[in-house]
């Protein structure tokens, strides 16, 4: 992802991506500008639809959010639709909603990461400013760009990325 810096090996040599590839190559992500919140959640729930509709199984398909209340109106917005969910590593079957943590660790065919926007991603609240202390604050932006990352690398087949308003600098910057 484009502003990583290289992660500090045990032996102090920085590591890198450089001469990684995936065997995988799955189709671009689509990223989706959205006028209000209001209208990123019909968006969400359009795209949604039209996976399910293409035959992908509830199931294999994950929403994420920053924080959990965005992922609560996810849901709800989802349900209007007639659309069922559970929450992220849910039982029974349903589109898997959840905050971008709790997707660690999950694979999904489609993944709609949403509110990448400025405010929200970074979370202004989890970041040191820069004047305050410039490595406290690049290392808690590092950790906000690899929440990111998580996030979008859940998807095999098909990613959706959208926001509201302003997008976040990390969607600018590449």
């Amino acid at each position: 992802m484009p502003g990583l810096a290289p992660a500090q090996g045990l032996n102090d040599s920085a590591e890198t991506l450089d001469g990684y590839r995936s065997p995988m190559h799955g189709r671009r992500p689509l990223l989706r500008e959205c006028a209000t919140s209001d209208a990123e959640l019909n968006e969400l729930a359009q795209q949604v639809r039209r996976w399910l509709d293409a035959g992908v199984e509830p199931g294999s398909i994950g929403v994420a959010a920053r924080y959990k209340k965005l992922a609560q109106k996810a849901a709800e917005r989802l349900g209007a639709d007639g659309i069922k969910t559970i929450s992220v590593g849910g039982k029974s079957a349903g589109v898997q909603v959840g905050s971008m943590h709790a997707m660690k660790g999950m694979e999904f065919r489609c993944v709609a990461v949403i509110g990448v926007r400025e405010g929200t991603l970074p979370l202004g609240g989890v970041v040191t400013s820069e004047e305050e202390d410039p490595r406290a604050h690049n290392q808690d932006m590092q950790k906000e760009r690899c929440l990111l990352f998580v996030a979008c690398t859940r998807a095999r087949d098909h990613l959706y990325v959208s926001y509201a308003g302003r997008p976040s600098s990390f969607l600018r910057a590449g």
